[in-house]
């Protein structure tokens, strides 16, 4: 949830609004693979969907038992918290073809990257006898080597 209140609020500033409607809707995806839906999970999503469909918000909004409109308000706030992934996929490249995918911290540093990926069979058998050359890295995301 907090990681679409954040994106949607950034989406909304952008005036990116088919790519804020996009990221409600597979809010709603994972909401309605739910056997019970939390009222508190769909009191922001109706704050977040107000600006592009005011109708059917409004409706949904006394529905839910509001004697106020919800255009008095406040938009949903991110917990920044929440929002930050504690572990991203990196992909390890060599000769510019992905070679492997690791699990890491999002704050890993390149030596600690590099060394899970010489740890990585995935990895290594692409490497077989030669040596490392270059190391060019987009961490967290991205991890290449060049070999020689």
């Amino acid at each position: 949830m907090h990681k679409t209140i954040a994106a949607v609020r950034q989406d909304y500033a952008d005036l990116a609004f088919n790519t804020a409607i996009a990221r409600l809707m597979e809010y709603n995806n994972v909401l309605t693979r739910l056997d019970a839906v939390p009222r508190s999970a769909i009191e922001p999503m109706l704050l977040m969907v107000g600006p592009v469909a005011p109708h059917i918000a409004e409706e949904l909004w006394a529905r839910l038992g509001h004697d106020e409109s919800l255009a008095f308000e406040p938009f949903p706030a991110a917990d920044e918290a929440l929002v930050v992934d504690e572990t991203v996929t990196c992909v390890v490249q060599i000769g510019g073809k992905v070679r492997g995918k690791l699990q890491v911290p999002a704050d890993i540093d390149e030596a600690a990257a590099l060394e899970l990926a010489l740890a990585d069979p995935a990895v290594t058998k692409w490497i077989a006898d030669n040596r490392v050359v270059k190391v060019i890295s987009r961490l967290p995301r991205m991890l290449s080597l060049v070999v020689g």
